[in-house]
């Protein structure tokens, strides 16, 4: 009888807990506790523990079954889910208070079970009938552009996610309870695919790439972000995976194929292929063929669309001008920021595309398609060299419109420029020709003090150190350095020198340093009018006595004509206006002053020559004959010299008239662009220079393996110049077969392609 009492209470307490779904209360659980524990201290039989187990999950799966009967017969909509989760959030709140009442007295693991079984009397039932609702109310969102009811979405998405497999027990054929998303997840997944298909399908065809390729991506972001509102964030990979499969990895072909037209014409389109292919699994290379399709674009539009010599400069007569330097230069700095700004726009700043953007680039620059674009002669270290010049030149002009535009910050203006110009530095290949120019072009500035500011210069070079070395920089710092010295030797004779009328600035230079950098074959037995010889013995007298080798020998001075200029008044008889008794102020070279002292400076030959041939001249003032039939016809140009109708001969013009007083024909600034054409020379002393460094570094590795493979050697001697030049394998082969000829090295015996060092 006392059996009968205690199960008819304890399914009453049960009903009130479980079928009437009273306001959850912690004296409904402590009552059903105290019953269960009165019963089971006076029972004396051991099964009775597993009989009242037995019984609670037998009256669970029975009040489940009914609720499960109750669900099936409402219809499937946003009535079905909200029952769903009204019921299943009040079982999972009882299945823990009476796990946690019954824990002790019945052995704990009922929460467990309760959970077990609602999946199997509840669940299974109702399950195919939830997801569809769930996808049918997404459908009308995808539909109508909104959700009906989005809070119950998040709801039923909340439960279903504590259902975890770490956390829930086996169930009959090893499956987790995770599995309850599942149900929802893979009808969700196939009605977004549905859905796009529905929308794309009828767009597979060629013509329509374009269009699928925008819509296709447009759908899929939609998909995205309306899955990471109704799903758990781990489940929306799997959307997109799926998303991905159907409709990107199918149609790689074409995506790519039209991918490359897009380049071409920059289209905003371009973003949605780059989106969908990113969506592609990264084993699938996807992307690849992308980046390869960007950087020949770089490669072939900047060489294609970068204006020739001719469009740069259709003004210019000559073609070393270094106008071209600076136009070029600038058109590829606004090509390199209109394709980084490509870059960020289309392709999210990807590492991998900007890698391309540099390689093509790169590959533009330093290719033979590139001189075409100008004179042959203007490569790309020429054009940056140039152009760092014209930055730094004071008379530039350049250098004067900024200065112009920034009166109070000139400098900031100079290095914002130099490191917009960096940019394309670091992607030329031979960065010691680039340091060569750039020596040969500092040294005419300085010499002929042009310099815009000796601090500046010291900036760019700064600038310059870590992309070209240390090494590069150093003998530029010391010609710099130099340059100062000689500027405080000169002030310091200056006073013991008595110079006349004459007022005359010396620059006194190391010849290491500037060996190479200024030319000085057409100066060295240059004669000059008498009182500027008679002011240079002078000065050398003073230096001699002043400063002495080490041995008590003088030092020898070279004086460099070719980068000498002088101030001259000079009167022309037939001068009219006011200039008649004031003469002109002429600004000339050193050469051209040699050649009017034949003609002013009685001097010279006895007395001043009424006219005079360029051979004839050539051999009074011992210059070239080509040298000085340059400057005649600068002085001609100018209307200083006239020509002889009847004979090659020239003449003073006595008539010369001109509107500016001080006229300026030295031809310095000429010489200074002088620089551009000399690409013989330039070509010949750093392939030489190279030489010399790649013998000197495979002797190092030879002495240091003392036996190595022909590749893994070049690969060493490749590595250790990246930064200065490409290592060709021409001039490699030709410094091996050298130093085999020689018996330095030789090649191991029954293996050509090894090297040993010979002691």
């Amino acid at each position: 009888m006392a059996d009968v009492l205690f199960w008819s209470e304890l399914r009453q307490r049960l009903d009130g807990v479980l079928v009437e779904q009273q306001a959850m209360s912690i004296s409904a659980y402590v009552q059903i506790s105290t019953v269960v524990n009165t019963y089971l201290k006076a029972a004396e039989v051991e099964t009775a523990v597993e009989e009242v187990r037995q019984w609670v999950t037998a009256y669970v799966n029975r009040q489940l079954a009914v609720i499960a009967r109750r669900l099936q017969k409402l219809e499937r909509g946003p009535s079905l889910i909200d029952a769903y989760v009204a019921q299943w959030q009040y079982f999972a709140q009882a299945s823990q208070a009476l796990s946690g009442s019954l824990g002790q007295a019945v052995g704990f693991g009922m929460r467990e079970a309760m959970a077990q079984a609602w999946y199997t009397t509840v669940f299974r039932r109702v399950a195919a009938d939830v997801a569809a609702a769930m996808v049918a109310l997404v459908d009308d969102a995808r539909k109508d552009g909104g959700v009906d009811d989005p809070q119950l979405l998040s709801k039923l998405s909340c439960v279903l996610a504590e259902l975890r497999p770490a956390h829930a027990p086996e169930l009959p054929g090893g499956e987790p309870l995770g599995v309850y998303f599942a149900w929802y997840l893979e009808p969700y997944v196939w009605a977004a695919v549905r859905h796009v298909e529905s929308r794309t399908g009828h767009l597979r065809t060629p013509g329509s790439t374009r269009e699928y390729i925008r819509l296709v991506a447009r759908l899929i972001d939609d998909e995205e972000r309306r899955a990471e509102a109704y799903l758990r964030p781990e489940s929306v990979e799997s959307l997109r995976c799926v998303l991905a499969q159907r409709f990107v990895a199918g149609s790689l072909a074409a995506i790519h194929a039209e991918a490359e037209f897009m380049l071409a014409a920059d289209s905003e389109d371009l973003r949605s292929a780059f989106c969908l292919l990113r969506r592609v699994p990264a084993d699938r290379k996807a992307m690849q063929p992308l980046r390869d399709a960007f950087r020949a674009y770089v490669a072939q539009h900047t060489l294609a669309a970068m204006p020739s010599l001719a469009e740069l400069n259709p003004n210019e007569a000559s073609v070393s001008s270094l106008a071209f330097a600076r136009n070029a230069v600038d058109w590829l700095i606004a090509e390199l920021n209109r394709l980084r700004a490509m870059t960020a726009r289309c392709f999210d700043d990807d590492r991998g595309f900007n890698q391309s953007l540099v390689a093509g680039l790169r590959e533009a620059l330093n290719s033979k398609a590139f001189l075409s674009k100008g004179h042959p002669q203007l490569e790309a270290p020429r054009l940056l060299a140039g152009y760092f010049g014209l930055l730094l030149q004071t008379d530039s002009a350049l250098a004067l419109e900024l200065a112009a535009a920034h009166p109070t910050g000139f400098e900031n203006a100079v290095e914002s420029r130099a490191r917009d110009a960096l940019q394309l530095c670091e992607l030329v290949d031979s960065k010691d020709k680039l340091m060569y120019h750039y020596r040969s072009l500092l040294a005419r500035r300085l010499v002929t003090d042009s310099s815009a500011n000796v601090d500046l210069e010291r900036t760019v070079v700064a600038m310059l150190t870590p992309l070209t070395g240390i090494g590069n920089t150093n003998r530029i710092n010391d010609m710099l350095t130099d340059m100062n010295l000689s500027h405080t030797l000169f002030a310091d004779y200056r006073p013991s020198m008595t110079l006349g009328s004459l007022n005359v600035s010396v620059k006194v230079l190391n010849h290491i340093l500037w060996c190479g950098n200024l030319s000085s074959e057409l100066s060295r037995a240059l004669i000059v009018p008498r009182q500027v010889s008679a002011a240079c013995d002078e000065f050398v007298g003073v230096y001699n006595s002043r400063y002495r080798s080490a041995s008590g020998n003088s030092r020898n001075l070279q004086w460099l004509w070719a980068y000498s200029k002088a101030t001259i008044q000079l009167y022309f008889p037939h001068s009219v206006g006011r200039v008649a008794q004031t003469g002109y102020t002429l600004v000339v070279n050193a050469y051209q002053l040699a050649i009017l002292a034949l003609f002013t400076d009685s001097s010279c030959l006895g007395s001043a020559a009424q006219q005079l041939t360029p051979a004839e001249i050539s051999l009074h003032i011992k210059l070239r004959l080509d040298a000085v039939k340059s400057e005649l016809a600068v002085l001609a140009r100018a209307g200083i010299l006239v020509a002889n109708q009847s004979s090659d001969a020239v003449m003073m013009n006595s008539s010369f008239n001109s509107r500016r007083l001080r006229i300026d024909i030295s031809g310095i600034k000429r010489m200074r662009q002088e620089t551009m054409t000399e690409t013989a020379k330039i070509d010949s002393y750093v392939d030489s220079e190279r030489y010399l460094q790649i013998q000197s570094a495979v002797m190092k590795e030879m002495k240091r393996c003392l036996s190595i493979h022909h590749t893994r050697l070049l690969n060493l001697v490749t590595t250790r110049y990246e930064s200065k030049f490409l290592v060709e394998r021409t001039v490699f082969k030709r410094v091996i077969g050298v130093l085999l000829d020689d018996k330095y090295i030789r090649h191991k015996e029954g293996d050509l392609n090894i090297y040993e060092y010979i002691a």
